[in-house]
């Protein structure tokens, strides 16, 4: 089986701000720099095939930082980018609910088939990450990989294998530079698959570190 180092990227000035970020193209902040630094630190004995990132900035920083202990370049792909907040992007959850009440409470209670102004179901997102899964599972059959994205994709992946009710996205912390890895072979669909998950939101690096 393919084994995937799912990561989250570091934190940026909308993560500190509480801010939806979806689609938008943030920077990473210093501390997020750090936080990828530790990571790669961590990850540096480990033997990577292959190193993907979604396409957006923060998250091919962070996959760079943490490859340069790796013989391997970072391959972005659109596939993995967070879900699309629409018009919400670069608002906070207060900014959300005094203007859109209505429209917010339908999205959290049925994410999977409702969506925010111009963004993207959960549906939609649950369908292109587990494309990629597969996809990459088939071109690294006992490959391993990392793959460095957002919490959205990270929640869904989790969200997918265990063929949860949508209201089970949210209940997933995925941390800043935080690890999951889950095991899986690309033969079948994502829920139908023998895969394993292994850790989730993983941060003993951030937290050793600190300690």
């Amino acid at each position: 089986m393919a084994r995937f180092f799912l990561v989250r990227h570091g934190e940026t000035i909308w993560n500190k701000q509480r801010k939806y970020q979806g689609q938008s193209d943030i920077p990473l902040t210093d501390e997020g720099k750090i936080q990828a630094e530790l990571l790669s630190d961590r990850l540096k004995h480990e033997k990577l095939d292959v190193a993907y990132a979604s396409d957006l900035g923060r998250t091919m920083e962070t996959a760079k930082i943490i490859a340069e202990q790796h013989d391997v370049e970072v391959i972005p792909t659109e596939l993995m980018r967070e879900l699309s907040f629409g018009i919400w992007e670069g608002l906070t959850y207060e900014d959300i609910l005094q203007k859109w009440p209505q429209e917010y409470r339908s999205w959290i209670d049925n994410p999977y088939y409702e969506k925010p102004p111009e963004g993207e179901t959960l549906s939609q997102l649950c369908e292109r990450v587990s494309r990629f899964l597969m996809k990459a599972a088939k071109a690294y059959p006992d490959g391993r990989i990392l793959v460095v994205s957002h919490a959205g994709p990270i929640r869904a992946v989790l969200s997918v294998l265990l063929n949860l009710k949508q209201s089970f996205f949210w209940k997933f912390k995925i941390s800043n530079t935080s690890l999951t890895v889950i095991e899986y072979d690309g033969l079948k669909e994502l829920s139908d698959s023998d895969a394993f998950i292994v850790t989730v939101n993983d941060t003993y690096h951030l937290d050793n570190k600190r300690n």
